[in-house]
């Protein structure tokens, strides 16, 4: 983007601007099947592109024997060399986790944590909060990666689409949460075409 500034017909450049993504949990956690590592590994070795640091925390660890819990640091400066790395720090935090959707994973151009900034990548507990912080051209060429790689092109949705609803669904489980005051969030444009049965999310054709 380039403006001018105070008058002067000399133009600069200035940053684009981030949007922040929500993870749609249709697929990732709603779908049975859904290739979830697989997408987890194609946007993380991407975004980790954009970032300079990192820092990673087993949450669930699957037994007490696992003594390394943390790590944090610099990422490498190759792109090549960033992917792999990312790849490998996603397998010891896959191997080493009792679920895959819980753990802490946090990149970005910064220092990483900051309080009350969102990473480039902020996956900070649960899959259900994960959230992308990108600029227009960084989510554009995510989502052509995701193509590429056989993932749905719209894994990850803009912020203000969100709704929030009562827990759906009439099982038990679902009325027990709804009871609780539990809400879902859901990508306004995808809700539309699902009707909510038995606490299970079913796509509606047309």
């Amino acid at each position: 983007m380039s403006r001018a500034i105070g008058g002067l017909a000399r133009l600069i450049t200035l940053p684009e601007a981030c949007m922040r993504y929500l993870a749609e949990i249709y697929y990732l956690q709603d779908q049975r099947g859904f290739p979830f590592r697989k997408a987890v590994m194609v946007t993380a070795t991407v975004v980790a592109r954009w970032c300079d640091y990192f820092y990673a925390k087993i949450i669930a660890p699957t037994t007490k024997r696992v003594k390394l819990l943390e790590r944090s640091g610099s990422l490498p400066s190759g792109i090549q060399e960033k992917e792999a790395f990312v790849a490998e720090l996603l397998k010891w935090l896959f191997e080493n986790s009792i679920t895959d959707e819980l753990f802490c994973l946090l990149m970005d151009d910064k220092p990483v944590p900051q309080a009350g900034i969102v990473s480039k990548f902020d996956h900070h507990d649960d899959t259900c909060c994960w959230v992308l912080n990108l600029d227009d051209n960084q989510f554009s060429e995510l989502q052509t990666r995701w193509r590429e790689q056989g993932l749905p092109e719209d894994l990850f949705y803009p912020e203000w689409q969100v709704s929030c609803v009562p827990y759906p669904g009439e099982g038990v489980k679902a009325k027990l949460l709804r009871t609780l005051g539990m809400q879902k969030m859901l990508h306004t444009e995808t809700m539309e075409k699902r009707t909510l049965t038995n606490g299970d999310q079913k796509v509606v054709a047309g």
